[in-house]
């Protein structure tokens, strides 16, 4: 059985079959070893020592997420976007609605927070380039004006090269 690391601690997690159902690809709910699937523990199935060193790295994180600047965290997130963006682009062929969400989302916040971002104009810069990718993948994937943006220009008014 996996388990799901969260803020709130570590979940166990059964596997899913293509319709949504516990029990992966076995249609009675049982796993590849003949063991029924089972509800995820709740708190109470943990023992006490363990959720205190959950709480305790839980805490930890906590505190290491405060001790940064805002701005860095939230370049930290802006970095990851242009990342999930860059692997949706990558594949082939190109997953354009799914890099379409990343590229708006860095946009918003791009325009929203302005100079607020440290390196807003590199931040820019790398944001264009994106675009200036999705366009081209794009025109090489042949989805056209289809797949760009509501301007049919791409995301969040990519322009076409100049």
């Amino acid at each position: 059985m996996s388990s799901l690391w969260t803020p709130s601690g570590e979940h166990l997690v059964s596997p899913v079959d293509q319709a949504g159902e516990p029990g992966g690809d076995s249609p009675d709910g049982v796993l590849g070893g003949g063991e029924p699937v089972t509800a995820r523990p709740t708190a109470a199935d943990i023992d006490p020592e363990t959720a205190q060193a959950m709480e305790e790295q839980l805490r930890q994180a906590q505190e290491q997420l405060i001790s940064m600047p805002a701005a860095q965290v939230v370049m930290n997130h802006l970095i990851g976007l242009f990342e999930l963006a860059a692997l949706h682009l990558r594949r082939d062929p190109p997953a354009l609605d799914e890099a379409r969400l990343p590229i708006d989302a860095v946009s918003v916040l791009l325009d929203g927070l302005g100079d607020r971002l440290p390196e807003s104009e590199a931040v820019a810069t790398a944001l264009q380039q994106m675009q200036m990718s999705f366009v081209q993948a794009s025109s090489q994937d042949g989805a056209g004006p289809a797949s760009a943006g509501p301007d049919g220009a791409g995301p969040a008014g990519a322009a076409e090269p100049e």
